[in-house]
């Protein structure tokens, strides 16, 4: 069955293979029945619209009950437009879907501050604001009646350039935007932009931790979704030459989410055999119209039950994140790198660009209604220095980490990292300053393979546009494989090579633990925040930890660890700073800490102290 799923994904990702295929599609059109390829062309607008959907919520993880609507209005401005001032549609339709595409911007505001059931009921109202102006505006869509007389190749009345579009030409033009389009989705999805939708998809704090701003990437995510949907909404204008409110009601909205779902969320290939298969699936179920829908959800019930996956996990391997080529060219560039150098296990791009920083939090209180989580905690990290912070449960460690690490301001006081004043700064500001975290349960991607969730810590290190990525300019692959070769410098100092390719979830807890790690050095920290990172770990990987940790402290690096492995500690840490009920009680090394009263009392109780 593996190798069944390999070939036909080689086949399927293949660009020679698919370049036959589009050749003989694009040619052959002349030779199909004129009902089979005006199915083909729904198909294809099914495509298109299907991706939209795949970009929003298979990527991003935004939940859309109310996507026909940027659909609807990409196919009335289209047919609006073409209408009212004569112009083709290689005009109206990319005007429509930018209007599309900045009404979907507008709508990522308000959505961006809802999640999961509100935001499907805010998705849905508006796709229901949608359908009533569609109703109800009767002088610009026809209202209730439908606009007709809408240019269409079907009925012979589509001319562009003097020239009388047939279906035969009109299904060539759709067949090129389509695989154009998902030339660049694919692109984009194997940039750091689309890696950085997938994890806001898992975890928005993940994604601040590195750096990556949540609500531009939520806004770039609806922008690009309304932009394809939008597009297909012309074609489909311009396919069936009328447009009634009834085709952009919610049932339109299910249908492509079912379409997505089906195929298989992330699975171009699979979702173009879903597309097809529920386009022609109508026309054989015509009989039985009235129970289309109940079809539709017994096989969606079907695929998630049986292949969760869908088409496109079932036939073919998963798809990947990051560039072969862009990955070979790294390699090559590394083996020649550690060539001309001398041989070491320490990331290069660390060692040049490593500046030693230290952070000073002064007088931090911390109130969550009537709970003080930390009062007056006053506390100086000094730079290139490796300090723990112990305490027993709610004491306000993790708290005093949030603060810094800037997830949320503190009710009083101030954080300074090298002499600056950065309260409450947010934690995307604060990784961008060089202020990196890890977290207690490793927050990873898990489909993504280790060096793709390492990856994005390289994302605000590269600054290329959604559509340079889209289109893979020259500075796309330039700094893509300059970030792929400090990956696998890190992949090796983490000593993880050997599985860097495999899915995180596939993986023991100790791999994921330095995966996450991975991810934040890659980030290139000044300071390092270590939420419990020995925490599930064997000996020998703590043993291994430590001298990472050792390694980090050579390069210059900050190192704020909160952990309650006392051996683990001993010997490695500068310094260590004991919290109880939200106030600091002892600071010095590991030896006094033993012997200090409070913290026996508090936190080591006597075993701790005669095993020491």
């Amino acid at each position: 069955m593996n190798s069944m799923r390999t070939l036909l994904t080689k086949l399927a990702t293949h660009p020679l293979a698919l370049l036959v295929l589009f050749v003989v599609v694009f040619f052959g059109a002349p030779y199909l029945r004129g009902a089979t390829l005006q199915i083909l062309s729904f198909a294809l607008v099914s495509i298109l619209f299907t991706q939209s959907i795949n970009v929003l919520t298979g990527m991003a993880g935004q939940i859309s009950l109310g996507h026909a609507a940027f659909f609807g209005i990409g196919a009335y401005g289209s047919a609006i437009i073409a209408k009212t001032f004569g112009l083709n549609l290689f005009l109206t339709i990319p005007v429509a879907a930018v209007v599309s595409s900045l009404i979907a911007y507008l709508l990522s505001y308000p959505a961006g501050r809802v999640k999961e059931v509100y935001l499907a009921m805010m998705t849905l109202g508006f796709g229901q604001i949608f359908l009533e102006v569609a109703r109800e505006w009767t002088d610009l869509t026809g209202g209730v009646m439908g606009l007709s007389g809408v240019p269409s190749a079907g009925l012979g009345t589509l001319i562009i350039l003097g020239h009388k579009f047939s279906t035969i030409d009109y299904f060539r033009v759709l067949l090129l935007i389509t695989a154009c389009s998902m030339i660049f989705i694919r692109n984009f999805s194997q940039s750091r932009l689309g890696r950085s939708l997938f994890v806001m998809h898992y975890s928005e704090l993940a994604a601040g931790s590195v750096g990556i701003a949540r609500r531009q990437t939520k806004q770039l995510a609806y922008a690009l979704s309304g932009l394809l949907a939008g597009i297909s909404g012309g074609f489909y204008a311009h396919l069936v030459g009328y447009l009634g409110p009834e085709s952009f009601a919610i049932s339109r909205s299910i249908e492509v989410l079912v379409v997505a779902i089906v195929g298989g969320l992330w699975s171009s290939a699979g979702q173009v055999i879903s597309a097809i298969f529920f386009t022609f699936l109508p026309e054989q179920l015509q009989l039985f119209a009235e129970y289309q829908f109940i079809a539709y959800g017994l096989i969606l019930t079907f695929t998630l039950i049986l292949f969760r996956q869908g088409i496109g996990g079932l036939l073919f391997l998963p798809p990947r994140f990051i560039r072969q080529a862009w990955l070979t060219t790294a390699v090559e560039q590394q083996r020649q790198a550690t060539a001309a150098n001398s041989q070491t296990n320490e990331p290069q791009f660390l060692k040049i660009q490593t500046v030693s920083a230290d952070i000073k939090v002064q007088e931090i209180t911390m109130r969550f209604g009537g709970l003080v989580a930390l009062n007056s905690v006053s506390l100086d990290i000094q730079a290139g220095h490796i300090t723990a912070l112990v305490g027993p449960n709610g004491s306000g460690k993790s708290t005093l980490v949030n603060i810094i690490a800037g997830v949320f301001p503190p009710t009083s006081g101030q954080v300074f990292l090298q002499g600056s004043d950065v309260t409450a700064q947010a934690d995307v500001e604060m990784a961008k300053k060089g202020v990196v975290r890890t977290f207690q349960d490793p927050r990873l991607v898990p489909h993504f393979t280790v060096r793709e969730n390492i990856m994005l810590g390289a994302h605000a290190m590269m600054h290329y546009t959604w559509l340079e990525a889209g289109l893979s300019m020259p500075r796309v692959r330039l700094q893509e494989a300059q970030a792929l070769e400090q990956c696998n410098e890190i992949l090796q100092l983490l000593d993880i090579e050997a599985v860097a390719d495999q899915a995180v979830e596939s993986l023991p807890y100790g791999y994921r633990r330095m995966t996450e790690l991975g991810r934040a050095l890659l980030a290139r920290p000044k300071i390092i925040l270590l939420d419990e990172p020995a925490a599930g770990l064997s000996d020998v990987e703590m043993t291994r930890l430590a001298e990472i940790l050792v390694k980090l402290k050579h390069l210059g690096i900050t190192v704020l660890l909160i952990e309650h492995h006392m051996d683990f500690l001993t010997g490695l840490v500068d310094e260590v700073v004991v919290l109880d009920s939200g106030s600091i009680i002892f600071k010095g090394d590991m030896l006094g800490m033993r012997q200090d009263p409070k913290v026996i009392a508090a936190y080591l109780g006597d075993d701790e102290v005669q095993h020491a």
